[in-house]
C-alpha cells in the first residue's frame, strides 16, 4: 500500500519543485491611466444582424430527398 502512495505522491511532488519561480505576468503592458493611449473606438453591432426569418415546412417523401443528395443525384437508381 505504501508503495502505491509513493508511486502516486513523488510525481505531484517533483512537478511541484519543478514550477517556475517567476510569477505571472498578471498586469496589462500598458498603464490603464496613461492619457496619451486615448479611447479605442468602439462600433455597435446589432444582436439580430445577418437573422432570417424561417417558418416550418411541411416534410418532403424520405425517398425523393434520399434520391436527390446520393450519388449522381439518383440517376440510374
Amino acid at each position: 500500500m505504501f508503495r502505491y502512495l509513493l508511486a502516486a505522491a513523488l510525481p505531484l511532488a517533483l512537478a511541484g519543485c519543478a514550477a517556475s519561480n517567476r510569477p505571472a505576468d498578471i498586469l496589462p503592458a500598458v498603464s490603464p491611466v496613461d492619457s496619451g493611449l486615448g479611447i479605442r473606438s468602439t462600433h455597435h453591432h446589432t444582436v439580430l444582424n445577418g437573422y432570417t426569418h424561417r417558418v416550418p415546412v411541411d416534410p418532403k417523401p424520405w425517398r425523393q430527398q434520399n434520391d436527390s443528395q446520393g450519388p449522381g443525384a439518383g440517376a440510374g437508381s
